[in-house]
């Protein structure tokens, strides 16, 4: 598969949030407390995304899902206005739990549930069924399971440009490319 499932089809876009919306690394100070670089042009694509699922009255949920518990991935995430899982240990465990309280079909994953992600603690969600996008610095194993890798950087634009080709951006008007950057 290399294109994107209909965004009209999608019930979930899940994204792990290190080496997604960040280049993978930490800044750690002398007290321990850490930092990390996140691109803006990946929170305007959130709120895009978010304004032209408002906009076209679709159905897909947009969340963070993270095996971190960081202060920075929640403060990004209350920034981007956005829903967030942190300390997650098992993200498979935690993905079919949350399918099957909303009663999705896993044999419709494919084109119903984006995951976007980078890493090997991302496999089990992987293995469920998902449209899979790649950043092009994801662990090899995760490149070769995705169905899409785009050939940016976790961190350095790559959510902008995953959101951008999702919603076929170049096809859209004036009007509605003015509703969703409100």
């Amino acid at each position: 598969m290399n294109h994107y499932p209909r965004i009209e089809d999608l019930h979930t876009i899940a994204f792990d949030f290190d080496g997604v919306f960040t280049d993978n690394k930490v800044w750690l100070n002398e007290d321990g407390k850490e930092s990390a670089r996140c691109d803006r042009g990946d929170g305007l694509g959130i709120s895009m995304l978010k304004n032209y699922i408002r906009l076209k009255e679709l159905r897909a949920k947009i969340f963070i899902l993270s095996k971190e518990r960081n202060k920075v991935v929640s403060a990004r995430a209350l920034k981007m206005k956005c829903e967030c899982h942190q300390g997650i240990d098992n993200k498979g465990a935690f993905m079919r739990d949350y399918l099957g309280r909303n009663k999705y079909n896993l044999a419709n994953l494919k084109r119903e549930m984006i995951f976007v992600c980078n890493d090997l603690n991302d496999l089990p969600v992987a293995t469920l069924g998902p449209c899979i996008v790649a950043p092009d610095d994801a662990h090899p194993i995760i490149k070769a399971h995705a169905d899409i890798v785009i050939a940016k950087l976790g961190g350095c634009g790559f959510v902008r440009e995953f959101v951008e080709r999702l919603l076929h951006i170049e096809t859209l008007g004036i009007d509605e490319l003015s509703v969703i950057m409100q």
